[in-house]
């Protein structure tokens, strides 16, 4: 549950009638009027109750913060359900205003929008011991997460001498988190490598010794060391080894979502070229690790996703990307790429999406020198491509 601001405005003209009402409970007794007497009272009643009602309604409503965390994907349908219970005076023709990011665009064609906030006002109401659901639709609108940032209750006098407004600004542990649309990435072809490796495929030239995957008939082509004896016994024929297909072919992702200092103008398009990089290495089961260089609390500096593949692994790697913000916090890419070649595990294939600029040393090159084959995707207008960078110890890098 969670507490209100709360302040009240009352009408600018009450004073002025308050002190007409006084004007004319005293005028009553000479003129002897019992009528402007009651008249009189009834006006300073009702001012009295008026304030009284202010200043007491809204504190017995709660807001149930509860933790909701919906994920979307662009163009989703989506909605906000808020929660309240009252114990205390009633509510009545009150107006509810709530603010949240504008990751996700609200159905209401009145919502305001300023800035990145989208703002939108329901009426609303609630009971003594009631307990009642606000329901605001949205639809998913562009990569990020959208969190409730402020909820505004407007509550008027039943007369309409002034109102009470309780307010909320705080950290919504509801959100919605809208995945990054993709950018068609054309030649992922050069993705698939043939090197001898670990990785295990449905076709490959080589083969891992130490997992074997079953047996067949002996054909003259085998090799004789090949020959299963155990299985030969068994079925009284000769038996051949057949061992898993793998090829080396795990990549990592180096995003630099900086140019400088400060958020790169093309991040969208960086974002959204990884990310149909990664349906595509979950697809054709290749391992990848992501590195993204925004400022990360832990051993490692910034945001780093270990090797992995399939649906949980694509699913952390789309939520990372979302989380992405004008707002982050850059790691220079220079020292990423750094702490990537000394202290974290390198794949035989390294991928470059965004600027790269060498300072002082070129760490690329020097990864090039151990075996890594380098890559670079490049942005187009509505496309992007993938090219191999090229190295020469003398004049560094080139592509």
């Amino acid at each position: 549950m969670m507490e209100w601001s709360k302040y009240s405005v009352e009408n600018k003209y009450l004073p002025i009638t308050g002190a007409f009402a006084l004007f004319l409970c005293i005028a009553s007794f000479f003129f002897q009027s019992w009528l402007a007497f009651f008249a009189g009272v009834f006006i300073i009643l009702l001012i009295y109750f008026n304030h009284l009602y202010l200043k007491k309604v809204g504190e017995g409503l709660f807001f149930n913060n509860k933790k909701v965390r919906a994920k979307y994907f662009p163009d989703e349908k989506g909605e906000w359900v808020l929660e309240f219970q009252n114990v205390s005076i009633p509510i009545m023709k009150a107006k509810l205003s709530v603010s949240f990011h504008d990751s996700v665009a609200p159905h209401d064609p009145h919502a305001r929008k300023q800035s990145s906030i989208y703002e939108v006002t329901v009426p609303f109401s609630i009971s003594y011991r009631q307990k009642t659901s606000v329901t605001i639709p949205f639809t998913a609108e562009k990569r990020g997460v959208s969190r409730i940032r402020k909820i505004e209750l407007m509550i008027p006098h039943f007369f309409g001498f002034g109102e009470t407004i309780l307010e909320k600004e705080f950290h919504s542990i509801q959100e919605a988190l809208v995945y990054p649309k993709t950018l068609a990435v054309h030649n992922k072809h050069v993705l698939l490598t043939s090197k001898q490796g670990e990785s295990p495929v449905s076709y490959s030239l080589f083969e891992d010794t130490l997992s074997p995957a079953g047996t067949r008939e002996y054909n003259y082509s085998d090799s004789f060391n090949r020959i299963h004896w155990k299985a030969t016994a068994r079925k009284q024929t000769l038996q051949t080894k057949l061992f898993d297909k793998v090829t080396e072919k795990c990549w990592n992702i180096a995003i630099n979502i900086g140019d400088d200092r400060f958020v790169t103008d093309n991040l969208e398009e960086i974002l959204s070229g990884c990310a149909d990089l990664a349906y595509f290495f979950v697809k054709q089961n290749i391992p990848f690790s992501v590195c993204i260089n925004m400022r990360y609390v832990g051993i490692t500096p910034f945001y780093y996703i270990m090797p992995g593949t399939g649906r949980e692994h694509l699913q952390k790697v789309l939520e990372a990307i979302a989380h992405i913000d004008v707002k982050t916090s850059v790691y220079p890419f220079e020292k990423m790429l750094a702490y990537y070649d000394s202290h974290l595990e390198q794949q035989p294939f390294f991928l470059l999406a965004g600027q790269y600029i060498p300072d002082r040393g070129n760490i690329l090159n020097r990864m090039a020198e151990k075996g890594t084959s380098i890559y670079e995707l490049i942005i187009h207008e509505q496309s992007a491509s993938i090219v191999k960078k090229s190295f020469s110890q003398k004049r560094g890098m080139s592509s």
